[in-house]
């Protein structure tokens, strides 16, 4: 296996990350346009990967600014997800500046990945003009990592559900994509529980609240009175 910092960074697992969710469905379609806002101004998606979710933030939105330390992701969501109303960007999350503050800021299984969440939900909460909204997903769990016998064992339950479902091919495919590099990255994330979760993002968002929907989300509305 490699160090956590090579197993945490997408770069050399961009082809297969993105093949792995066109394989297994699913994606922000079931619950992202139920937090959505009237939309029309500009949004922000940090973490943005291959697009999948900044392009349902385009139907919505006049503009989109994506970013992701990953630039194989970003590659990939500008030869994919391309969109007129889109710019994709290579960056970290800290870097993008608060001069032009936005409607909407989504970030969805990246911040478990920051080295100081206190700081980047900070800044975050700079980026939000007033009366917009901050939706903020991330996974929880009740124990900090875990382990690759138990993430392998999980891997092994679907794919015996796959091959009846699926068939061999398709099956066998989505395990060893599962069970590849993919399986390190997993092993190599640390969480946060649910409790420390909700503790943590409301020292830096005391009105927000809180919805399980898969990944534990945030939802935080900036007071439209506030100051420009």
């Amino acid at each position: 296996m490699p160090d956590r910092t090579d197993a945490q960074s997408f770069d050399r697992i961009a082809e297969q990350y993105e093949r792995l969710h066109e394989l297994r469905g699913g994606g922000p379609g079931r619950w992202l346009p139920t937090v959505l806002t009237a939309g029309g101004g500009r949004a922000l998606d940090l973490g943005c990967g291959a697009g999948r979710h900044a392009v349902v933030l385009a139907e919505r939105f006049a503009h989109v600014d994506a970013v992701d330390l990953s630039g194989p992701m970003i590659e990939l969501a500008r030869a994919r997800r391309a969109r007129d109303n889109i710019s994709y960007r290579r960056a970290d999350l800290l870097n993008v500046e608060a001069t032009d503050r936005y409607d909407f800021v989504l970030s969805v299984a990246t911040l478990h990945h920051v080295p100081d969440l206190r700081a980047a939900l900070r800044h975050i909460k700079s980026l939000i003009a007033p009366g917009g909204r901050a939706v903020l997903a991330d996974t929880v769990s009740p124990r900090p990592a875990n382990p690759r016998w138990w993430l392998y064992g999980g891997e092994v339950r679907r794919l015996l559900r796959d091959l009846v479902r699926r068939g061999p091919a398709e099956a066998g495919e989505i395990f060893r994509l599962s069970t590849g590099a993919w399986l390190d990255h997993r092993v190599s994330d640390r969480y946060l529980s649910r409790e420390q979760f909700e503790r943590i993002y409301r020292e830096v968002f005391p009105t927000a609240r809180f919805q399980d929907v898969g990944p534990h989300v945030m939802i935080w509305d900036a007071d439209p009175r506030a100051p420009r």
